[in-house]
């Protein structure tokens, strides 16, 4: 057994076949060559990929500039939860479709909906085209098609969805449309495109990529951290509570992009738009609704012509999923049993793995099977068009 090997954490023996498990966020690393390989010849010094730094660590540098460490973001399957620090210690299964197959069964898994790693969570280091619209689009449209080519390609148990540029909404929905001709099921968006340097989330001008996707039938993945956070984080952090901090304070600043989308008027204009907000976990869901629903009413804001509830569009339009919540089950009824899904967030450091089922009886413990199957995967066949198991 090699030093590597022996970082890699048990599994669990087999999963059951007693119930179908849909994960709806977890990360399928970019590798090496994902960019180098499809970009054409004149983008290849910038386009992102990976570059041995002068202390031994490997980062992914794009256009000159470092974007992301490898570090923790395959800590799940690693003894000590902790970082690497070179792309050669990362297990196969943060990045080839073959050996995450063998981990999910081993982990319970059935499904997976595929969020990127490097090339960031919905506002990344090519998303606005600050460093040059040809290159950053051929970066889009690389990652795209390896998501389709050596995931999807590999097994339809994984479920990719696109990224599209964020600097011109037209241009998003053409390559919405040309991702979902690949397979891609879900859009990959900003909560707040506005702390980018980019439009408001609320503005008209967005309504081309809206549109799309609601006639696709496409949904409106809205990740923790794709919109910046809210609190600067103390300097005086160990690694380790930083880390934790780092979770806490984006899953509270997705709080605020529901709050937004809820008040936003989006969800008036496209009433079959379907949105997830992923990784914040769901125990706050009773409270925004009870108070954005209170402001509703204080402000009259029925008087400007608005029909619904926050409440009401939430439990028609939005989505959550939770992957640890015994407090969140308690108020599944108030969150909305159609309304909830389950992730395990493989292989970042906060993930279930290799756990999974364990986390999923003790959340679910006395919960009704018919409601149970909801949240494990009938929901998620509904909301990303999945075919149901035969």
């Amino acid at each position: 057994m090699t030093a590597k090997d022996a970082e890699v954490r048990p599994v669990n023996v087999g999963a059951s076949k007693s119930e179908r498990v849909i994960s709806t966020d977890d990360h399928a690393f970019e590798k090496p060559d994902t960019f180098l390989s499809r970009v054409p010849q004149k983008h290849r010094e910038e386009c992102l990929q990976v570059r041995r730094q002068d202390d031994g660590t490997d980062w992914w540098v794009f256009a000159g500039q470092k974007v992301r460490a490898v570090s923790t973001g395959a800590a799940a399957m690693r003894t000590d939860r902790g970082a690497v620090k070179t792309w050669d210690e990362l297990p196969a299964a943060a990045y080839d479709a073959a050996a995450r197959l063998d981990v999910m069964d081993a982990d319970g898994v059935d499904v997976e909906v595929l969020f990127p790693q490097a090339s960031g969570f919905g506002g990344g280091a090519f998303m606005t085209g600050r460093k040059g619209e040809e290159l950053c689009l051929a970066s889009i449209r690389a990652y795209n098609d390896y998501l389709a080519e050596e995931w999807l390609g590999v097994s339809d148990r994984f479920v990719p969805q696109a990224l599209v540029p964020l600097w011109d909404a037209k241009l998003a929905a053409a390559e919405l449309r040309r991702a979902f001709d690949l397979g891609h099921k879900a859009l990959v968006w900003s909560g707040a495109p506005q702390n980018l340097g980019l439009p408001h989330f609320n503005e008209t001008s967005w309504d081309p990529v809206w549109s799309t996707a609601q006639e696709l039938g496409m949904p409106v993945a809205l990740h923790i951290g794709s919109g910046g956070l809210a609190m600067d984080l103390w300097e005086g952090y160990t690694s380790m509570r930083r880390l934790a901090m780092v979770s806490v304070n984006a899953i509270t600043s997705n709080i605020q992009t529901v709050g937004n989308l809820l008040l936003s008027g989006v969800l008036e204009r496209y009433p079959d738009l379907k949105v997830i907000s992923v990784e914040s976990g769901m125990g706050w869901v009773p409270y925004l609704l009870e108070t954005t629903d209170h402001q509703f009413e204080q402000q009259h804001l029925g008087d400007d012509g608005r029909s619904m509830k926050p409440s009401e569009l939430f439990h028609r339009n939005c989505y959550v999923n939770f992957w640890y919540e015994h407090s969140g089950i308690e108020q599944r009824h108030r969150v909305g049993i159609d309304n909830i899904m389950w992730e395990a967030d493989f292989p970042h450091p906060t993930s279930t793995y290799p756990k999974s089922r364990q986390f999923i009886d003790e959340c679910l413990a006395g919960v009704p099977q018919e409601e149970r199957r909801k949240m494990l995967s009938a929901n998620a066949e509904r909301v990303y068009g999945l075919a149901p198991a035969a």
